[in-house]
Formats: C-alpha cells, structure tokens, sequence
C-alpha cells in the first residue's frame, strides 16, 4: 500500500525540486568545467589532449561509479548512498580547485566524477519508485528539462567566473553546491525504496538478467550514441571557438545554450505529448530529427564554414530531438526489470558517460582534423541510434 501510494504522487513539489538539485551534480560537474578547457591547457602549460583528460577521466571515472551506485542502492536504499556520493563529489571539487598541478586537478576531477554519478542514477532511481512505470517516462522527461538548466547556464556561468575571477572558480562553485545537495537530500528525500522489492541474491545474476535483454541493449545505446554526438559536437566547438575563430570563453558560453534550449523544448513537449503519443513513437521520431541535426552541420559548414552558427544551429536540432527520445529510451531501459530499478539506471548512466567520454576525447585527437572526423562521427552516431531505437521498439512489440 505504501510504494502504491508513493507511485500515486503527482509530478511538482518540494520533492521534484529536490531530485532535480541532486541529478543536477552530473551536469554541473560537466558544463562548468567546459569553458575553461583552453585556460587549464595554458595555465599548465599542456598540450590540448592533456588539457582535455581533466575532462574526459573525469566524465570515464562517473561512468565507473555508475553501476555501483544503483546495485547499492537496490540493496541498502537510496539514501545512504546519496549521501556518501554527494560527500565524494564535495571532497573533489574543492581538492580540484585547490590543485597546484595538472595531475592533482585531473585526480581531483575524478573523484568530483565519481561522486556526481550518484545524482543521476539515484534520481531515476528515485522517480521509478515514486511515479512507477506507467508514468517514469514523462517523469524523466519533466526531470530532464529542469536538468537542462545546468547546459544552459553552466557554460555561461563558466565563460563569466574564468573571465573574471580565474578558471579555479569554477570548480569552488561546485564544492559548495555539494554541501546544499547533503542537505536537500536529507531533509526533503529520505528513503524512497519500496520494502517489499529485492534485488537478486548474486550480485552478477543482476547484471546478467540485463546484460541479457536485447531491448535493454537497443534502448540504452540509443540515448548514450546520441548524447554522445552533442559533447562531441560541443567538445570540439570550445576550441574552434576560442582557439581557431578566437573568440571569448563567455561568447562560447551563450553559444552554447542553444543547445540546452533545444533540449529542453524537446523534453517539455515530449512529457505534454506522453498521453497522446506512445514513448516508442517518440523515440522514432526524437531519433530522426536528431540525425538531421547531425546532417545540418555538414551542410552548413559546406556553404558557410566554420563559424558559431554553423556549429550551433546543428546542436539546436540536434537537442532537440533527444529532448524526444532520450527521455523514453531512459524509461524503457530502466523498466526492463522493477526488482532491478538501480542496477538499471546505473548501466543505463555508464553507457552514457562511456560513450560520451570516449567520443569527447576522439574528436581532440587530433586538432587539425577536428572537423573532419567531427563531422564524421557526428553523422554515423545520428544513423547508429536511429538503428538502435528502430530495432528496440521492435522488440518491445515483439516482447508484447
């Protein structure tokens, strides 16, 4: 009766405004520390792929943590786990704030990403027990386009602090955000877990019921391969901006937010939508814009060249359509098993910050060809997940 209850509360209140500060740690660890790139490289003195390495181990070490985050919370609540995660990503940025070499900052910002990785597991964790199946797509919909509020202003807020008060500033802000977090995760929170679910005695027996699933393979894949070509796109936009077009940090900054509008648009009207049309249509179709997106930065830099709208009309596009399908992918991904919700999210989070990392950093390998291969990747990662979403459905209706 109690987890019906749960799974009954509406959408809105203190409640999802604190799930939204939790998740917030992931995108705040990430977009903050993006417009600050080029001066790390410069106050160290390192080449652009050591530079980068503060970001992309950083985003690998969550991708770590991610899975250990949801089978422990399926095992011993939410709640503790929040706690111990948040502390960690507390304990990080403030080690990387104070980092007096490359080394200690790329250390301090694997420990940041490590403990980050506990808000956005935790909080789908947390919106599965609290709204349940039926509804968790519209949720994280809903979730998703008040998380987009770090995109939209974490790179702009980091243009501002490195322009004015030195690029360590923005690893200060996040240090105190994690000792807020502690406390909203306390007092608002507390321990959502129904009682009456556990998960598989072997913790490996889990992992293999998902690891096993196609539909959860298809649908996971979709929402990281997609997300990944966004920080791609984006990863390398930072140093085209600031280093081949020479402009700003905070120029980038509102650049950037188209981006982060896209996706929110997308998200907002794939939750009004969520009664009309079903989630795998809007996976489809989510899909579809988004590999547009991708074509439009070839056409655009064909006839224009490399200039800020050429390189940020395509992320509008491109954001907009996983504001559509990520949302859903998420959902059905998570709801392969309810006696697996952690374990789930977790996977689901790790493919995410894996493929982003790894697409982030193979965009910079190489600086003269970086639109090249950007566009490249971009373009083959939009007809991968399209393929992927495609064939999930299909299995779903399969399944059914």
């Amino acid at each position: 009766m109690a987890s019906q209850e749960k799974t009954a509360r509406p959408p809105g209140g203190a409640l999802f405004v604190a799930l939204v500060l939790v998740a917030f740690l992931g995108p705040l660890s990430i977009h903050l520390f993006i417009p600050v790139l080029p001066f790390v490289r410069q106050a160290f003195g390192v080449e652009a792929g050591e530079a980068q390495l503060a970001f992309s181990l950083a985003i690998l070490s969550m991708a770590l943590a991610t899975p250990v985050y949801g089978t422990l919370s399926d095992r011993y609540g939410r709640l503790p786990v929040m706690i111990g995660g948040i502390g960690l990503f507390t304990v990080g940025a403030a080690l990387s704030a104070l980092a007096p070499s490359i080394q200690v900052l790329i250390a301090g910002r694997m420990v940041q990403g490590a403990g980050a990785a506990c808000g956005m597991v935790l909080a789908r964790a947390v919106a599965r027990d609290i709204y349940g199946p039926d509804r968790l797509g519209q949720m994280i919909a809903y979730l998703t386009a008040a998380l987009v509020l770090g995109p939209m202003i974490g790179p702009p807020l980091g243009g501002l602090l490195t322009d004015y008060f030195g690029w360590q500033a923005n690893l200060a802000v996040p240090a105190v955000f994690g000792v807020v977090a502690i406390t909203v995760a306390i007092t608002l929170i507390g321990e959502t877990k129904p009682a009456d679910l556990y998960p598989p005695a072997p913790v490996m027996r889990g992992y293999w019921r998902l690891m096993s699933n196609s539909r959860f393979w298809c649908f996971a894949l979709n929402q990281a391969i997609a997300s990944g070509a966004f920080f791609a796109l984006n990863a390398a936009a930072v140093y085209l901006m600031v280093e081949t077009l020479g402009r700003p940090a905070t120029e980038f900054g509102i650049y950037f937010m188209l981006g982060p509008i896209g996706y929110m648009a997308g998200t907002l009207l794939a939750g009004r939508l969520s009664g009309r049309f079903s989630g795998s249509a809007q996976i489809i179709f989510g899909s579809v814009v988004s590999l547009l997106g991708s074509l439009s930065l070839l056409g655009l830099i064909v006839v224009f060249g490399i200039t800020p709208l050429s390189l940020f009309i395509p992320s509008l596009i491109l954001s907009f359509g996983q504001g559509f399908s990520n949302p859903h992918a998420q959902a059905a991904a998570i709801a392969v098993e309810d006696t697996l919700t952690g374990t789930a999210s977790g996977i689901v989070v790790f493919l995410y910050l894996a493929v982003v990392a790894a697409m982030t950093q193979l965009v910079t390998l190489a600086q003269a060809g970086t639109v090249t291969l950007l566009v490249v990747l971009m373009i083959s990662s939009g007809v991968v997940a399209l393929a992927l979403g495609i064939a999930g459905v299909r299995l779903t209706r399969r399944f059914r």
